[in-house]
């Protein structure tokens, strides 16, 4: 399968993130919790030779650790919404994420502190780990569709055999896509959700689910 999706995409990369959630209760809606999404990926300082768009084959042999001093952290911070339950989301799990630029703050531990100093408290950690396919989007230039194919570890999984564990596929917008039609021509939400639809179905080996 992974090599069916290398054939449709413009780029691929490998794609290590780890994601803190915090929550603290909703200070208007009762018995409803805020969440923040401290977001860390690891990305490759610089690249000291060109390599083919695809190369080989892919391996997601994820049981252990790896360090390179040629890899480093970026962090981001985001408010995510709980899922959107209207009728025109039906068809998939819609979230809506708000990034926050803290000016100043640069590393992980700043983060974490200033999330704490607004209430929220930790609620679960996990990683992913994987590749991920940058993909065009028919009749748009610079809009493309994210498709991430990754295991999921959690922080007791060092040594866990992940032989027989299946991935993670997740298709998103590669860009924050608005509610509303856009004057520039680019794809609103409705539809950006058929986009991805179609092109899920063109993926050999893939089942359109709603994510819910």
């Amino acid at each position: 399968m992974l090599s069916r999706i290398s054939l449709l995409a413009l780029h691929v990369e490998q794609y290590h993130i780890k994601d803190d959630i915090y929550v603290a209760t909703h200070p208007v809606i009762p018995q409803q919790n805020r969440t923040l999404r401290v977001r860390a990926r690891r990305r490759q300082r610089r690249r000291a030779s060109v390599t083919p768009r695809w190369a080989g084959n892919i391996d997601l042999d994820v049981g252990g650790t790896v360090t390179n001093a040629g890899m480093s952290w970026d962090h981001s911070l985001a408010w995510v919404s709980p899922p959107l339950s209207g009728r025109e989301h039906a068809e998939m799990r819609v979230q809506a994420y708000v990034g926050l630029d803290v000016a100043g703050l640069s590393s992980r531990e700043e983060v974490e502190s200033f999330v704490a100093t607004l209430g929220f408290r930790h609620s679960h950690t996990y990683t992913r780990t994987g590749h991920l396919f940058h993909l065009p989007v028919p009749g748009q230039t610079t809009s493309t569709l994210h498709l991430t194919v990754t295991r999921i570890l959690s922080p007791d999984d060092k040594h866990a055999d992940h032989a027989t564990e299946p991935y993670l596929v997740q298709l998103q917008p590669g860009k924050p896509v608005g509610a509303v039609a856009s004057s520039r021509g680019e794809p609103n939400l409705q539809d950006t959700m058929r986009i991805m639809q179609d092109v899920a179905q063109r993926i050999d080996g893939l089942e359109w689910e709603t994510g819910r």
